[in-house]
């Protein structure tokens, strides 16, 4: 009797565990081909890089190409990107300095992203964003698809 629970227990929980990698895939496609649209329609160099992880973070800067924050600008938004996502790698498994670099890593991706729609949805930009935030494991995939074919605007700040 014991040991059907605990079975019924794991094949509960290994479903729920299948349906969000499911919904993970299906978020990390969607994102890819919305990006490598982005990336041909901006006519960057190696558009499949967004297929590749940390190859998209550079696909993002490419398209941002700056990163504001308050009164700060930075060129060469791809290669801060990429710099931050090997520092989280690397810094990650440290106690507190781990934990404060995942925290400005997710500021800025939120940056990046609420960058990205405003270039591609200006009109629904604030919206995306919180979706994306709120929804994290699938809304951003969904959204990145939706504006993939939009002509992006300039950004003036």
């Amino acid at each position: 009797m014991y040991d059907d629970a605990a079975l019924g227990i794991f094949a509960a929980f290994a479903g729920v565990i299948a349906v969000f990698g499911l919904i993970g895939i299906v978020n990390y496609v969607l994102m890819s081909l919305g990006l490598m649209k982005m990336a041909q329609n901006a006519e960057i160099e190696n558009p499949w890089l967004a297929w590749v992880p940390v190859g998209n973070l550079w696909i993002m800067g490419k398209l941002i190409k700056t990163i504001e924050l308050g009164s700060n600008k930075w060129e060469q938004a791809e290669l801060i990107l990429v710099i931050a996502a090997a520092g989280s790698i690397l810094l990650g498994a440290i106690p507190v300095v781990g934990s404060i670099v995942s925290i400005a890593l997710t500021v800025l991706m939120i940056l990046v992203m609420y960058k990205i729609y405003k270039m591609y949805a200006s009109e629904n930009a604030m919206l995306y964003l919180i979706l994306s935030i709120v929804f994290a494991i699938i809304a951003p995939g969904i959204l990145f698809f939706k504006i993939k074919d939009n002509t992006p605007v300039e950004i003036i700040n």
